[in-house]
């Protein structure tokens, strides 16, 4: 059973999503393995050095990431798809339909782009996502 976070190149948003689920225990409290993809992803590429700073101050180490691009065995394997934005949900399910129902976005609002900014853009992008994991991981529970 795995949660997948979703961005655009899965060097920035998605990793830190991924690693903040795994700090804040969601892996344990759900059972659900953590991952994250980009949907036009490089594989192999690192995630950011201020992604995985930002990240480190909250106690999540994405540090050994290496971006994966989606695929359709991602898509059909994983419980939940977990976008950052809108538009990342709006090209999920047109490439992949049939994933609608597990696919949703983090925030009601899209959680931020740091991709090029300094630290303190990185920490405030961090900051989004860290208040997204919490509520995802509280309204999962509710679920089980």
């Amino acid at each position: 059973m795995e949660i997948v976070f979703i961005c655009t190149g899965n060097t920035c948003r998605s990793p830190m999503a991924e690693g903040i689920f795994r700090a804040e225990g969601g892996e344990e409290k759900l059972g659900l393995k953590a991952s994250s993809a980009g949907l036009f992803a490089q594989d192999g590429m690192s995630a950011t050095p201020f992604a995985v700073d930002a990240v480190k101050e909250l106690g999540a180490d994405i540090s050994a990431h290496r971006a994966c691009q989606l695929t359709a065995e991602i898509v059909e394997n994983a419980k939940y798809l977990v976008c950052m934005t809108a538009a990342h949900y709006d090209r999920l399910i047109q490439t992949w339909p049939q994933a609608e129902e597990k696919t949703f976005t983090l925030m009601k609002r899209d959680v931020s782009d740091p991709f090029g900014g300094d630290l303190q853009t990185y920490r405030r992008c961090a900051a989004q996502l860290v208040l997204g994991i919490r509520e995802l991981i509280a309204g999962l529970e509710q679920k089980k």
